[in-house]
């Protein structure tokens, strides 16, 4: 059962935007599976806070037996995890650190835990008059990475690679992990929670997440501010620099077989307008030029950027004497 859909994202920064269509892509895998269990509680895009700590589970899922915490991350490219646990990943051949998402995926657990403990009576009943708790459920987390991305499970540590899977396995692997639900499964041992105790659980964490967005300040809305026209411009924004001396304001953008570059009023050598993009570092880029200003447009990404301002030339006012 789906108590909470994932937010609607209305940004327009592209790596957000691929980070929004992976979760989207987990949230129907786990709806199409789950959608229909009323026994099985689906949470997207929790926001949980406590003692002054914030959290956002990406996806949670809440069962009779326990809880599974789902990092989702948007991943192109290969995937390697050293024996640290530590992740890095390939883009166009070049390797990078990156953080954690079992890690953060066991960060949120943790917080989210410790809420439930200092909540337990409000979900939980009392036996014979003694308060029961959660800690006795399962607690497990899970990585769901992009179906395009290579994961190098032959090298990956055993723990992390259990706990790692593609989107389109992620309600394999929940399912398998829930178990059956039957009257009878509580007869293993498992700490199990009542209807009640699951309805009420469910109606908690839509209260804390609530409550969580309320505490979030609204963005400050500020007044433009209106700078005075001087005589005197920069001549460009640096973002481009000379390869040759390094200057980054004394260049003057020109136009050559080749395409656009600047030439160096320091060194008076040229360098092209071939920059790699700042969002995910690949040289297939585009400059466009409108007016003074010279744009460019990331082919791989989509990224836009300002990558070159020219200087504009002052108008010569003409002053009109008399013969």
């Amino acid at each position: 059962m789906i108590l909470k859909e994932k937010d609607t994202f209305t940004g327009s920064d592209k790596r957000l935007q691929y980070g929004h269509q992976q979760e989207k892509d987990v949230a129907f895998h786990l709806r199409r599976e789950f959608g229909d269990k009323q026994q099985v509680l689906i949470f997207n895009d929790l926001r949980l806070t406590h003692n002054g700590e914030n959290a956002q589970i990406d996806h949670l899922v809440v069962y009779p037996f326990g809880f599974i915490v789902i990092e989702s991350k948007s991943i192109n490219g290969e995937v390697n995890v050293n024996t640290e646990g530590e992740w890095s990943r390939s883009y166009r051949g070049e390797w990078r650190g990156m953080p954690s998402p079992v890690r953060q995926a066991e960060m949120q657990q943790t917080l989210l835990k410790e809420l439930l403990r200092a909540n337990v009576e409000k979900f939980v009943r009392k036996l014979l008059g003694v308060q029961g708790q959660v800690g006795g459920r399962e607690w497990r987390v899970l990585c769901a990475v992009s179906s395009s991305a290579i994961l190098d499970r032959e090298n990956m540590p055993s723990k992390i690679s259990d706990v790692t899977v593609k989107s389109e396995f992620v309600a394999e692997r929940v399912k398998k992990w829930v178990g059956s639900l039957g009257t009878f499964s509580s007869l293993k041992g498992r700490a199990r929670f009542n209807e009640r105790e699951l309805a009420d659980l469910g109606d908690f964490l839509l209260t804390q997440d609530a409550q969580a967005r309320q505490t979030v300040p609204p963005p400050e809305i500020k007044a433009p501010v209106v700078v005075p026209e001087t005589s005197v411009q920069e001549t460009a924004v640096p973002l481009l620099v000379c390869k040759h001396c390094g200057e980054d304001h004394a260049l003057e953008d020109r136009y050559g077989k080749y395409g656009y570059f600047v030439k160096c009023g320091s060194c008076g050598k040229n360098t092209p307008m071939k920059p790699p993009c700042p969002a995910c570092d690949s040289r297939s880029v585009v400059v466009n030029k409108r007016g003074p200003t010279y744009a460019a447009t990331c082919k791989a990404c989509q990224h836009q950027f300002v990558l070159f301002q020219a200087a504009v030339a002052e108008p010569v006012q003409c002053i009109e004497t008399s013969k």
